[in-house]
């Protein structure tokens, strides 16, 4: 069988493989419900409800127990007319940029760093990323970046699964595509 995967290199010492794979969506966990409504904790403008400041972490992979973070020496550029970054990274140990916020909005979450330079940029895929195999079985798309303002490509839905948090992307090219943690 052959699978795709959208991912991102990651800067860290260690680079590793993160991404979305395109597949069915996965079932949702027992207490998925009362995972998304704990996330409803507060209110701003053009949002339905934010949560507060998470930390994020691969779950099955070698880098377990990491904090998925914004590396200092991402590299600077557009998508669009819309400035990024190329550097989301995993640090062994969390920062002030490791923290995140789930935004919900009428089109889905985005995923938004809630700490260090980029506060306020939002977790984005690069529809324009090149694939390039990786094995026999899969292929790969370093897409994700981190844009200053929210695009049609920010925006993901959450599911709570048996291995952990899953998010599926809801435009895009990559719509109904997961992001996932490989690298083990």
């Amino acid at each position: 069988m052959r699978c795709s995967i959208l991912i991102f290199l990651l800067t860290s010492p260690f680079t590793i493989l993160s991404g979305i794979a395109s597949a069915e969506s996965p079932s949702p966990a027992k207490g998925h419900e009362a995972f998304i409504e704990g996330l409803r904790e507060g209110t701003e403008p053009g949002a339905k409800k934010t949560s507060s400041t998470r930390t994020l972490s691969p779950v099955v992979s070698r880098f377990k127990g990491w904090f998925i973070d914004v590396t200092e020496r991402a590299k600077a550029g557009k998508v669009g007319e819309v400035e990024v970054v190329d550097g989301i990274s995993l640090a062994s140990k969390a920062l002030a940029s490791s923290g995140w916020q789930f935004v919900e909005t009428e089109k889905g979450y985005l995923v938004r760093a809630a700490g260090g330079k980029y506060e306020g940029w939002v977790i984005a895929r690069d529809d324009s990323a090149k694939t390039r195999p990786e094995g026999p079985n899969l292929t790969v798309t370093p897409a994700l970046r981190l844009a200053r303002k929210t695009t049609d490509n920010c925006h993901w839905k959450l599911i709570l699964t048996d291995r952990g948090l899953v998010l599926e992307a809801l435009s895009g090219k990559y719509k109904g595509w997961f992001w996932d943690f490989g690298g083990g």
